[in-house]
């Protein structure tokens, strides 16, 4: 499994999950804030790529490439380059004349690109305005190339793998992973993962997140 395939099986796993799940739970953070670069961050820190395709983990969507710039990927604005599966994805909602050129206001993930229709990945989407941050969530969302308020791209710098799997072995964690956080805490309710440390080792070695997983369990059965 490559690093950029790693990294986008991971942040699928995060589908479904919110706010708190990452800012406390994965962060430690011990509030929830704005958190869709808290998201992409605490991603990277689950594949072990901080300071290895970002430079820290960051809070600022603007931040991630503003200190990784370069040495740890490559920012590009819309239209110099195609983005591809893997890059983060930058959003600006209006001009910021005193502001650097990473400056924006939301950062997600690319996971696939179909002409200008762009599928992603992004954490602090969808909330409530009076509580914007502790209602929102990390969903699959659909972004397009020609909305002006698509910004800018960052490309890690990706190697070519990070494991010594074997191919069958790849392609039965590249198949698993694809059931989001919701499917898999259903799945757990109706029993097919088992209970309490079996239910963990399952979850874990099917290559899934069992804490997001766990959390979205607890949600559903309040």
């Amino acid at each position: 499994m490559t690093d950029r395939e790693r990294f986008l099986n991971t942040a699928k796993g995060y589908i479904g999950t919110n706010g708190n799940f990452v800012c406390n739970t994965k962060l430690k953070l011990g509030a929830v804030y704005d958190w869709c670069a808290f998201a992409v961050s605490a991603i990277m820190k689950d594949c072990g790529f901080v300071g290895k395709y970002i430079k820290a983990v960051a809070g600022g969507a603007g931040d991630i490439p503003r200190i990784s710039d370069s040495k740890y990927g490559d920012w590009f604005k819309k239209g110099t380059k195609a983005p591809q599966a893997g890059d983060l994805f930058f959003m600006r909602y209006a001009d910021y004349p005193y502001q650097d050129k990473y400056f924006c206001d939301h950062v997600g993930i690319v996971e696939s690109v179909n002409g200008n229709a762009i599928t992603t990945l992004e954490g602090n989407v969808d909330g409530y305005s009076y509580n914007w941050a502790g209602t929102s969530m990390f969903k699959r969302k659909t972004r397009y190339l020609p909305d002006n308020n698509v910004y800018a791209f960052y490309r890690p710098k990706w190697q070519e793998s990070t494991s010594t799997s074997t191919s069958a072995q790849q392609s039965k964690t590249t198949a698993t992973a694809k059931k989001s956080v919701d499917e898999l805490a259903r799945e757990v309710i109706a029993g097919k993962w088992g209970n309490g440390e079996e239910r963990r080792k399952k979850l874990t070695a099917a290559g899934y997140n069992y804490s997001a997983v766990q959390n979205r369990v607890n949600e559903l059965m309040r």
